[in-house]
């Protein structure tokens, strides 16, 4: 199980080119996953703990983290973020530090 995590881990910061908004949280657990029709292509992603700096830009209470599940990288990052919050593990993940999703 600790091999699988460390491979999560790693996975996730591969692809953090690709997730918008908060800044590094380091560790931190996964502990909601939005997707749905009201979202679009975007997954939004709510970690504990947080990020102790966030962009300015970053208003909403009620996630983290985005990115855009429909390009071939964002389905892997979606996986991933599966993965993660399903095993409830501490997970390390990054952000652009922007709102670009």
């Amino acid at each position: 199980m600790k091999k699988v995590l460390i491979i999560v881990a790693l996975m996730i910061s591969m692809f953090a080119t690709n997730v918008s908004v908060a800044s590094d949280a380091n560790p931190t657990k996964i502990t909601q996953v939005l997707v749905g029709p009201q979202y679009g292509n975007r997954v939004l992603i709510t970690v504990s703990p947080k990020a102790p700096t966030v962009p300015g830009c970053q208003v909403s209470p009620w996630y983290d983290y985005s990115f855009d599940g429909s390009t071939e990288s964002g389905k892997i990052t979606l996986s991933v973020v599966m993965a993660a919050y399903a095993a409830q593990r501490n997970v390390w993940i990054g952000g652009k530090n922007t709102c670009t999703v």
